[in-house]
């Protein structure tokens, strides 16, 4: 059954054929975080059948499948080395395809842990994987060989990470690494570089690698890239760490921009598009929404609302029959589950109880909710009343990544335990 929503614009061009199941980057086929061609779920097993389960390393890249295959990003200590890896697992059986390094790991000591922090993406026969430190690589599906790489900080000027690098001060990323999904079309991939001079998003070409174009001198958040159709330029949207910018896609020429200023830069959330309007937030100025028009030889951004009350920190929402479903002001193990109108940005109902992060996945009229310390629900996407039609407390340990749901069956991964991660597939219908 197909996910029922409010009319969107189709925001990406994929050049592989997506079939039932299919998840094939961060937040899934058309990055709204909504499940295409699934039966939804009505509940939840008292006990979900563990169909399979095996060891995994550290990271909080999140997982994406297509085909029957399952991607997922950890580091691996090789020789001594820590290293981010990419993985090809059959989502059958949990038989490992094929391992790739692409770029050496960085040590973090805050609570998330090291490894990987961006969702790979699968794009036809090649996939993309983007490490906390700034690489950008390109691998072949069918083999795991490494087809090119380019390094945001050799490449592009971002000399920002790290944390004490000249020009890193004031910027989340220097202290989180890269995060932000890039994006692609038919023919070229789009990344959120962050070079400050002249490099902040680039655009490759997919099988090569080569630079078509770079723009911007805004340094890299965390928010995923988002392409898409407003007032009909085809553009890029980037949330920048101080700013949400329009880029047009055939040349990166700045179109249009607003302040999203915090106290840390930390600018986390993927915007949403709906029609000519952006949605966003942060857990500094709130949630809004912004028109694109045509102005003379540009566009302009108008501010439509601002709910200042829903200071979303880290979790991208889900927009379902003109409703937005996610996580409000964050209060740790009390955080505020929230509905608002996509319309006016009103709040219709809020709900505590939440973790500082959940992944939000709209199915039909439900929403499949996993909280990063292991707790999963499922809700009725109503702006009636806060609905709970299931929960289950212990689905897996403390974990930002985000997972998959496909063909009845939720592929979930732990983040930052020593020894202890586990790759899991769940079977919920």
């Amino acid at each position: 059954m197909k996910a029922v929503i409010y009319p969107l614009i189709l925001f990406l061009v994929l050049v592989h054929s997506a079939v039932a199941g299919d998840w094939p980057q961060w937040r899934g086929i058309n990055r709204d975080g909504l499940v295409q061609s699934e039966k939804p779920l009505s509940q939840l097993p008292a006990k979900p059948k563990k169909i399979w389960q095996v060891s995994v390393g550290k990271g909080q890249g999140g997982l994406v499948i297509a085909g029957g295959k399952l991607v997922m990003c950890h580091e691996k200590i090789v020789n001594g080395k820590p290293l981010e890896t990419v993985v090809l697992v059959d989502a059958s059986s949990g038989n490992i395809i094929w391992e790739t390094p692409y770029s050496e790991s960085w040590q973090y000591t805050n609570v998330y842990g090291p490894g990987p922090r961006t969702a790979p993406m699968i794009d036809g026969d090649l996939i993309f994987c983007q490490s906390a430190k700034g690489v950008l690589a390109c691998i072949s599906i069918k083999t795991g060989k490494l087809l090119w790489s380019k390094s945001y900080e050799k490449d592009f000027g971002a000399k920002w990470f790290g944390g004490n690098a000249p020009g890193s001060q004031g910027t989340a990323a220097s202290r989180h690494g890269n995060n932000g999904a890039p994006v692609t079309d038919s023919r070229y991939i789009y990344a959120p570089a962050g070079g400050h001079e002249g490099a902040s998003l680039v655009c490759l070409e997919k099988t090569t690698g080569k630079l078509v174009w770079k723009s911007g001198s805004d340094y890299a958040a965390y928010a995923g890239l988002m392409l898409g159709r407003l007032a009909g330029v085809q553009q890029v949207v980037m949330v920048t760490a101080a700013n949400m910018k329009g880029y047009r896609a055939k040349d990166g020429r700045g179109l249009w921009s607003v302040p999203v200023k915090t106290g840390a830069a930390r600018n986390i959330v993927t915007p949403i598009l709906h029609g000519d309007t952006v949605t966003v937030a942060s857990h500094t100025v709130g949630t809004f929404q912004i028109r694109i028009s045509n102005s003379g030889n540009g566009q302009k951004a108008d501010e439509v609302w601002r709910n200042k009350d829903v200071r979303t920190n880290i979790t991208t929402p889900v927009l379902s029959n003109g409703y937005i479903y996610g996580l409000g002001a964050s209060r740790g193990k009390n955080s505020e589950f929230v509905c608002l109108s996509h319309k006016t940005g009103e709040t219709m109902w809020s709900q505590r109880g939440y973790d500082d992060y959940a992944s939000v996945i709209g199915m039909g009229d439900t929403l499949l909710i996993h909280g990063s310390r292991g707790a999963l629900t499922l809700l009725k996407a109503t702006p009636k009343a806060y609905t709970e039609l299931g929960r289950l407390d212990a689905v897996s340990q403390i974990s930002w990544n985000f997972p998959v749901y496909s063909s009845g069956v939720l592929y979930l991964k732990d983040g930052i335990k020593d020894g202890g991660n586990k790759l899991t597939a769940l079977k919920l219908h």
